[in-house]
């Protein structure tokens, strides 16, 4: 039996934090934690694990759609991989297991060396594409200036008109970027971030390309891959990342008391995370998975 470690980046909710923590204080754990730097200060009372070892993870402003969470990513990536666990489970500060580490803990023994990411097939090899071009003030995606706003939207118009150069066609896919991976892949992810950098420095929306691309450019992981049939954001499909993600109801939708039993059916069918939950929408569904499902 290895030790896994989790990798979380958190933006905000302290609080809530701590409690995706205290879940994951376990002896055969150890957590990395990188927290937003524009965020830092409100994370000023951080959790102690009794059980695992807690490192800390030098803080990067992170910009919602631009190349700044694949930096993060990897950045967890090199500082934990030469823990050689077994598992590596990247997970958002808005995130819960569904089990308890001993559930966890005995999925992953018993299928080593398989790799779990969820793809999509809700994006068009085309609509992906223009995520690859090199836009222009990438860190201001998500802006309230109306100036900014409408030139992205006239820079992504453009795109769409000329094709991009990164990468072959054949290459591009995309997922859900918070994974469970094995050492030899972190290793090779590492390994290739001037690649990567080449690849989707300045992209649009492109953490949700990065490591299906990768595993594209070195396709022996695909046979690795878990369960690899792509996902169209319906309720009843299963999620190759094991993470319960409501992107039908939301962007993604936001868990609250009353859909506590549609997390149980995601439990039952094979789903050991979930996400989001959000302490200042929905403070109790968080502490009834955390009462509940983890102490069982």
């Amino acid at each position: 039996m290895g030790k896994h470690a989790y990798l979380i980046i958190a933006n905000r909710n302290p609080n809530q934090l701590n409690l995706l923590l205290n879940t994951l204080d376990d002896s055969r754990n150890d957590i990395y934690l990188l927290i937003d730097k524009k965020s830092i200060n409100k994370f000023y009372n951080i959790f102690k694990p009794m059980y695992s070892s807690l490192y800390m993870i030098d803080p990067i402003d992170i910009y919602w759609g631009n190349y700044s969470l694949i930096s993060a990513e990897l950045k967890l990536f090199a500082s934990s991989k030469d823990g050689n666990y077994d598992y590596y489970h990247l997970l958002s500060g808005l995130d819960l297991p569904l089990v308890n580490q001993d559930v966890i803990h005995n999925f992953f023994d018993a299928h080593l060396n398989k790799e779990f990411i969820t793809y999509s097939a809700a994006l068009s090899p085309k609509q992906l594409a223009m995520r690859l071009h090199k836009y222009h003030f990438a860190s201001s995606f998500r802006t309230t200036s109306k100036m900014m706003h409408y030139y992205h939207r006239l820079e992504m118009k453009l795109y769409s008109k000329l094709p991009q150069r990164r990468i072959s066609f054949s290459k591009i896919a995309f997922g859900s970027n918070w994974v469970s991976l094995d050492q030899d892949l972190i290793n090779s992810l590492v390994e290739h971030q001037t690649m990567i950098h080449d690849i989707f420095h300045d992209g649009f929306l492109v953490d949700e390309l990065f490591i299906p691309i990768f595993i594209n450019i070195f396709p022996k992981y695909k046979n690795k891959i878990y369960y690899s049939s792509p996902v169209n954001d319906r309720p009843n499909e299963f999620q190759g990342n094991l993470r319960y993600i409501n992107w039908w109801d939301g962007s993604p939708y936001t868990w609250k008391l009353k859909d506590y039993s549609k997390l149980e059916y995601a439990r039952n069918k094979g789903h050991l995370f979930s996400r989001k939950f959000d302490e200042n929408v929905d403070k109790k569904i968080i502490e009834k998975v955390v009462n509940y499902d983890l102490s069982e």
